[in-house]
């Protein structure tokens, strides 16, 4: 028998009905981050291995801690570990979507609650029929689906069933007249994007493109404020992940959504030598495929890469619902812009919404010294 050190606890257990003499008990925290780990808290609190069971489902845990209270009596003394967090605008309050709790029900008997799912970890006397009560108040505490007209980032999240989870954000209203702030030729295109969006069980992709500070973004902005549908951005560090076994099961949950990727050149360049690129057709697969049919996910895509350097599928007729370059405000929109909001300047050339927008503002970019004519 090895000696026992200081740092390493050794006790006797039983393991899957057999005798073991000796077992160290294991760090309670996890191998990857500096959270605790349930199973090893569980060997550690018990002494014992354990089983586990696990729900993915979207809850409101509010309600679920509520009816869990109600019905089995859990105080405060039951609550192991609680990870909780306050809501962006009211600090004072507990914002229930984002904490996790880790409770006692009874003796070798624990519960991890989390917005999207529920965990059992218990010893091997534990009845089943405990399990299957709380899976009851489990199905009476779902959470509705309130996603339309809100938009979600997706994050990475180690815990949950697929490795991705959603953020919500609230998206600044803004006001952007389409004849105002762009030109006649957009009108159109703006009908034909909208009229997309907002059919349901429709599928395709929409591409936006052209120089910085021309208004992409602002469009997309008041598609959200506007379109009643789900909107999620995929921030550009993910845009690989696309690519992930894990995230089309994931995003196949949320059907009939519009999933926003912006600056996203470098996910829909061209191939080279026909290399493939899992992330890029799984892409094209959302847009126009088997999969694009059962999920009904639509594509507003963004770049500032020249348009022979994407990828010729995605421009294929049938996937791509519309495609727009986005260019400076002829001189005549930039002039009559200019007068309506109350901007004194003798505009000479056409000049893009942030050259407009921000005329008063101090330019940063004029290195040399030299006096900036016009804005």
């Amino acid at each position: 028998m090895q000696n026992k050190s200081e740092d390493n606890v050794s006790t006797g257990i039983k393991l899957n009905n057999m005798n073991v003499e000796e077992m160290k008990i294991p760090d309670i925290f996890s191998s990857y981050d500096d959270d605790i780990h349930h199973g090893k808290f569980f060997i550690s609190l018990y002494k014992e291995v354990y089983d586990t069971y696990s729900v993915y489902k979207n809850i409101n845990i509010e309600l679920f801690l509520k009816n869990l209270k109600e019905k089995f009596d859990i105080g405060e003394e039951n609550y192991l570990i609680k990870e909780q967090y306050a809501k962006s605008k009211k600090i004072d309050q507990i914002d229930y979507t984002q904490g996790s709790y880790l409770i006692k029900i009874k003796e070798k008997f624990l519960l991890f609650v989390a917005n999207y799912k529920i965990t059992f970890y218990y010893a091997k006397g534990v009845d089943f029929e405990n399990i299957k009560g709380l899976v009851e108040i489990a199905k009476q505490s779902r959470k509705e689906k309130k996603h339309k007209r809100k938009f979600y980032m997706i994050s990475r999240n180690n815990h949950s069933e697929y490795g991705f989870d959603f953020r919500r954000f609230n998206i600044r209203k803004q006001e952007n007249d389409i004849q105002t702030n762009y030109n006649d030729d957009f009108v159109e295109v703006d009908n034909t994007i909208r009229n997309f969006l907002n059919t349901n069980k429709s599928n395709g992709l929409v591409l936006l493109h052209g120089k910085y500070g021309t208004g992409k973004t602002s469009y997309i902005r008041s598609l959200m404020n506007t379109v009643n549908k789900r909107f999620i951005f995929l921030p550009l560090d993910m845009m690989n992940s696309i690519s992930n076994p894990n995230f089309l099961p994931f995003i196949s949950q949320y059907k009939n959504s519009i999933l926003v990727l912006e600056d996203c050149e470098t996910l829909i360049k061209s191939r080279d030598g026909g290399q493939v690129d899992n992330a890029l057709v799984n892409l094209l697969n959302l847009g126009d495929g088997l999969l694009s049919d059962a999920l009904a996910i639509k594509l507003v895509c963004t770049f500032n890469a020249n348009l022979k350097q994407i990828d010729q599928a995605i421009l294929r007729k049938g996937r791509l619902i519309a495609r727009y370059e986005f260019k400076e405000l002829k001189l005549e929109k930039a002039k009559a812009l200019a007068s309506k909001l109350g901007i004194d300047s003798n505009i000479e050339k056409p000049l893009t919404l942030a050259e407009i927008y921000n005329s008063e503002k101090k330019d940063f970019s004029n290195l040399s010294g030299e006096k900036k004519i016009g804005f």
